[in-house]
């Protein structure tokens, strides 16, 4: 499928409600609230542990942002990007000493377990390496070891988001599109979010863009007829659209309900549901890097 993307110089009017079909945020912004919500998640959580790592992988994204910001703003003047976004060799010269970064603050912090990941990252030589960012950045996860999967895509993520946040396009939908990856860089959603507004977004897990999708349709196949919200109870500000006619799903966050949901951290906390799906025979539609080692 084709994207139109609208430099900032063609940016189009937005409707007078103020409805964007594109949200890009801050990416310091987004990884200080993430790591402020999975440690407020992992208070009353069974896999607190796990939560918390995460929480710690998502603050030094924080810090990544700072070092490098102004690296990506470099190298967004030397080359043309095309839309979706691919990363290549060209890059190389940022991700690894992102990952060097990562892994250094992260040692002292971790388990042993964690940090016996980390040992092997270092052993891994430059063109794996690559071939490894390549595919995380390409949706196919499976060709990358679980168990470094989500420090390597820690690293997939904060790039991408830098370069989409200095980049500040504008998309517009095709008309009568069913956009079901990102526009700008091609990754899988990690949940639909409920704006105030009442408008539904799909929340890139990879750059961490928003792109609007008309609700009440399965956002994997574009069925509008064998849709089905699932939750534990009616209440619930965080729920499973479900379609039976491809069998998928994807989590939906109601932001009204709740602010501080986060598309990551609640997702990941809400584990149950998807366990409760999974024996109704309904597979993820999303992608949560966080989920990789737990799905060995």
């Amino acid at each position: 499928m084709s994207v139109n993307i609208l430099d900032k110089d063609t940016i189009i009017k937005q409707k007078s409600d103020g409805f964007r079909p594109l949200i890009i945020g801050d990416p310091a912004t987004i990884f200080h609230a993430r790591a402020a919500r999975l440690r407020q998640l992992a208070q009353d959580s069974f896999m607190a542990d796990y939560l918390l790592l995460a929480g710690q992988i998502v603050q030094q994204q924080l810090h990544l942002v700072d070092t490098f910001n102004g690296a990506v703003q470099q190298q967004l003047q030397a080359q043309t990007l095309t839309w979706p976004i691919e990363i290549d060799s060209s890059w190389q010269a940022i991700l690894d000493p992102m990952l060097t970064q990562l892994t250094s603050a992260l040692r002292p912090v971790v388990s042993d377990d964690i940090v016996k990941v980390i040992d092997n990252i270092s052993q891994i030589d430059q063109q794996t390496l690559l071939h490894y960012f390549h595919a995380l950045q390409q949706n196919q996860a499976e060709r990358v070891p679980a168990d470094i999967a989500i420090i390597l895509w820690s690293c997939i993520n904060t790039l991408m988001s830098l370069i989409v946040a200095n980049t500040q396009l504008e998309w517009q939908p095709e008309a009568n599109a069913k956009q079901s990856h990102c526009p700008l860089c091609g990754g899988a959603p990690a949940a639909s979010l409920i704006q105030g507004s009442g408008h539904r977004y799909l929340h890139c897990s990879q750059c961490e863009a928003q792109w609007h999708r008309l609700r009440a349709e399965c956002t994997q196949c574009g069925d509008g007829e064998n849709i089905q919200l699932q939750s534990e109870t009616l209440e619930d500000s965080i729920r499973a659209e479900t379609c039976s006619h491809c069998q998928s799903y994807l989590k939906m966050l109601v932001l009204e309900k709740n602010p501080q949901l986060d598309p990551i951290a609640d997702d990941l906390a809400t584990i149950v549901l998807d366990q409760k799906l999974g024996e109704m025979e309904f597979y993820r539609s999303g992608f949560n890097p966080f989920l990789l080692p737990l799905a060995q």
